[in-house]
């Protein structure tokens, strides 16, 4: 038999004698617990207490004086009540936990450690597998289903037949399905949607812009190009061929009337008279009369007025086909316009224009070879204009997109931004025409400019000087005398032109009419009353040299006088005279007609300087035109006068 070593946690016992030890007898008596009580006063007490098992010890009183060990092996309640006092020694309990204690069962815990387990189960974090069920959690891995499922996201395949689902791959369908967004085949029925590929029609569409073909019937359009017609066409005026049947006229060439009823005979009135007699008859003689001479009157109705050089007929309608256009002169380029407008008037110098372009002129805007701003040419119903092309923008409010453009006249070179300031003189007597066109030369070498010189000349000595542009010293020779200058329409030409021609008392004798336009010809008829001092008298001189002295009005006394006027290019009679003439007639009663007219292809447009006869509804009006301006809004082209008269 085996040798095995005992190991025993407690003490000997002190008794002597052998020590029973009985090995798996599991059959042996349980030591019944035992319940110690006492009660009372235990005092003096000496030696040992050996407790084996005790399940409850209740003790009460008073325990004093009490010396010595107690030993508990084993207790499972201890009550004590009274007074524990002179207590000496020492109280050991001993637990012994080297025994085997197998798991008999689970308890629940709010942590614990967990294991795998083979069914799924409801828990809030978990690491999870695959499972081949469908798993309702908040996150999972997914795998893709064979048959439709009802998830926010997953991976799907694509179903053999329709599926409600908010996105997934579609395929396409035999029949168009009912859903929010899919891949869509062609359908052969017309199907209404808001935004589709539409194919070309065979009948005619409306639409605001678009690529037209011509088309075999007749298109209604407001400008088109016409073809000739078989049948007559009622027009104002053109070739007329004889009428079959008679026309009934104020007076035509007559046939004998067949015989029956006799029309009446009808009498053309008489012609009115050169005026209405009226008496007593005042006579106003300029010459003093001769009582050696026996005297006749003869009274005759001859005419003093000019006849003009253009006479506007009168018609019951006047029809204008207007046609504007402008290219480049370098290139020939065509610049497309929607709109146009184009001003001058006495005191401007040069033309100011501008015009909305299309979109497609964007190519032709920039400058040309030689890096200068480009020159247009624009035609107004047949009159040319050369103009310069300043300023470009782009105008936004259309689609698509317009070109706004502006710019002046070819003249604008001369003048700042584009020349220089220059100091410019005489150093000997030169004539006011020579002194204009050495101001064009530089170095003996001339500008390419000439000059139309048609106001007085006269001489003026050395000394004259000035700062300014080209234009400037122009300006200050031509207004020393009141005149102006005004460009040529496309010639680098440069007209010197006088503010009043003649003295308006004289207009009616001495101005020939330029152009005679009818009433009916205004389409706006606008008039400005001016009432200025009617001064008869005014001292004009030069500066330092030249003549001074008074202009005085022909049949007048000159006792209003005008504002002196000085001026250092006054230095001869005719620079005096002509100065005089000018600031005498911009006084008294004067009219300024406003007249807004077509651009016929009698009169083209009409500048300033020239004179106009208007045969007004209530008189006529004889003036100088003062302004021009040009406006053409597809298809209307106007042009609008301003005539100075007096009264």
């Amino acid at each position: 038999m085996a040798t095995t070593d005992l190991l025993f946690a407690a003490t000997p016992v002190p008794t002597p004698g052998p020590v029973d030890l009985v090995f798996g007898d599991d059959e042996a008596p349980a030591i019944a617990p035992v319940t110690l009580e006492g009660g009372g006063a235990l005092s003096g007490l000496r030696g040992h207490v050996h407790l084996h098992l005790a399940s409850t010890l209740h003790t009460s009183g008073s325990i004093s004086g009490l010396r010595g060990h107690a030993v508990l092996r084993l207790g499972a309640v201890l009550h004590g009540t009274g007074q524990l006092s002179g207590l000496r020694g020492c109280m050991a309990l001993a637990y012994n936990v080297n025994v085997e204690r197998p798991l008999v069962g689970r308890t629940e815990r709010r942590a614990q450690l967990a294991q795998a387990v083979a069914v799924p189960h409801s828990v809030r974090l978990e690491q999870t597998g695959q499972l081949s069920t469908s798993v309702l959690s908040h996150q999972q891995q997914a795998q893709a289903w064979a048959i439709p499922s009802n998830g926010q996201w997953q991976d799907s395949q694509r179903l053999r037949r329709a599926t409600q689902v908010r996105a997934q791959q579609a395929q396409h369908t035999d029949r168009p399905t009912a859903q929010q967004w899919q891949d869509a085949a062609p359908v052969r029925a017309a199907t209404l949607q808001y935004v589709q590929q539409a194919r070309s029609l065979h009948l005619g569409t409306a639409q605001r812009f678009e690529d037209a073909q011509l088309l075999r019937h007749a298109v209604a359009d407001t400008t088109q190009q016409a073809r000739s017609l078989h049948r007559p066409v009622q027009r104002h005026a053109g070739p007329a061929r004889q009428w079959a049947m008679a026309l009934s006229d104020h007076a035509q060439q007559a046939t004998r009337p067949q015989s029956g009823a006799r029309p009446p005979v009808v009498v053309p009135p008489n012609p009115l008279p050169c005026y209405a007699p009226q008496l007593p008859l005042e006579l106003l003689f300029t010459d003093a009369a001769d009582t050696t001479l026996p005297l006749h009157l003869l009274f005759t109705c001859a005419s003093t007025a000019a006849p003009a050089r253009v006479v506007v007929a009168r018609r019951r309608a006047y029809i204008v086909i207007n046609s504007i256009t402008l290219h480049r002169l370098d290139t020939g380029a065509e610049l497309h316009a929607h709109g146009f407008s184009m001003s001058l008037d006495y005191q401007s110098w040069t033309w100011q224009w501008s015009a909305s372009l299309h979109h497609d002129a964007a190519d032709h805007l920039g400058r040309d070879d030689q890096g200068d701003p480009p020159v247009l040419v624009a035609s107004v119903n047949g009159t040319l204009f050369r103009l310069r092309l300043e300023k470009r923008s782009r105008d936004r409010r259309f689609n698509p997109t317009r070109w706004a453009v502006s710019g002046r006249g070819l003249a604008a070179t001369l003048a700042a931004p584009w020349a220089a300031k220059m100091s410019f003189g005489n150093t000997q007597n030169r004539m006011a025409q020579q002194l204009a066109q050495d101001v064009l030369t530089v170095n003996g070498v001339l500008l390419g400019w000439d000059l139309d010189w048609q106001i007085a000349d006269w001489l003026v000595p050395a000394g004259w000087t000035m700062q300014g542009s080209y234009m400037d010293a122009l300006i200050e020779v031509a207004s020393s005398v009141c005149g102006y200058v005004q460009p040529h329409n496309t010639d680098p030409v440069l007209r010197i032109l006088p503010e009043y021609p003649h003295p308006p008392w004289d207009w009616s004798t001495l101005l020939t009419p330029d152009f005679e336009l009818p009433a009916d010809i205004g389409e706006i008829e606008d008039t400005e009353y001016l009432d200025k001092p009617a001064y008869n008298g005014v001292y004009v001189g030069g500066q330092g040299v030249g003549v001074f002295g008074p202009v005085t009005r022909a049949g007048t006394t000159g006792n209003v006088l005008a504002p002196q006027v000085l001026h250092p290019l006054i230095t001869h009679a005719d620079a005096h005279r002509q100065r005089g003439i000018a600031e005498l007639s911009d006084t008294g009663k004067q009219e300024i007609i406003t007249l807004k007219m077509q651009v016929l292809p009698e009169t083209g447009v009409i500048l300033p300087g020239k004179v106009v006869r208007y045969i007004g509804h209530d008189k006529a009006y004889h003036g100088i035109v003062r302004g021009t301006s040009i406006d053409w809004n597809r298809p209307v082209l106007r042009q609008t006068l301003r005539i100075e008269t007096h009264a």
